[in-house]
């Protein structure tokens, strides 16, 4: 077993550098549950399993890779050790803020996207509703009624646009690009709901539909 201090600055046991090339990584220390030693049995799943000795504590390492049968096993440990406070996880080379509950759901979502033939198919999805709105809502309005059927003229009709993640359903950017490109707004966005780090979000996919 090593000694965790001596090695924690190397990019193969930092768990900052290992999250930037898995898909997450976690550590923990030896846990009084029940469930440990399955949990452990998980993480020994991972493509990277590290343990160190520090002091007379136990600390594990378990990098995740990117692939359909690692993220199955990472959403599956993640639940044992959801409510253990000596855990940490890591993705994109930051410690993970959010709940395992959303981190379950992104997980399982990118597995998804894996069974399908292509996976734009299963991410991407069309919008004519992208832009904010800075106009100023009137409190006013008409009822009008006809019997008519009315038919926008094709010069009417809200452009669509490709929409890389299904997650970002209801989301906004700004139509001007003094904030950045459209697909840097999209990116951006992303990394606010805690989107960006899955492998099969592409910001780039995001245009104005032909």
């Amino acid at each position: 077993m090593e000694t965790y201090p001596e090695l924690l600055d190397t990019n193969q046991n930092n768990p900052f550098s290992l999250s930037m090339k898995y898909l997450l990584v976690v550590t923990f220390n030896k846990s009084n549950s029940k469930n440990f030693q399955t949990a452990l049995l998980w993480a020994k799943s991972a493509e990277v399993f590290k343990e160190f000795k520090m002091g007379k504590d136990e600390i594990y390492l378990c990098a995740f890779g990117k692939n359909v049968e690692q993220a199955g096993a990472a959403n599956v440990f993640l639940h044992y050790v959801e409510n253990w406070s000596g855990k940490q996880i890591y993705i994109g080379g930051r410690i993970h803020s959010g709940s395992i509950y959303n981190l379950s759901g992104i997980l399982d979502c990118y597995q998804k996207s894996l069974s399908c033939q292509n996976v734009k198919s299963y991410c991407c999805f069309l919008s004519d509703d992208v832009f904010l709105s800075h106009q100023p809502q009137s409190t006013s309005f008409t009822i009008s009624l006809s019997l008519e059927k009315i038919e926008k003229k094709d010069s009417e009709k809200k452009p669509l646009y490709v929409v890389p993640c299904q997650n970002l359903q209801y989301r906004k950017i700004e139509k001007d690009t003094c904030l950045g490109s459209w697909s840097e707004q999209i990116q951006a966005l992303a990394v606010r709901e805690n989107l960006a780090w899955c492998p099969s979000f592409n910001a780039a996919l995001f245009r104005q539909y032909d």
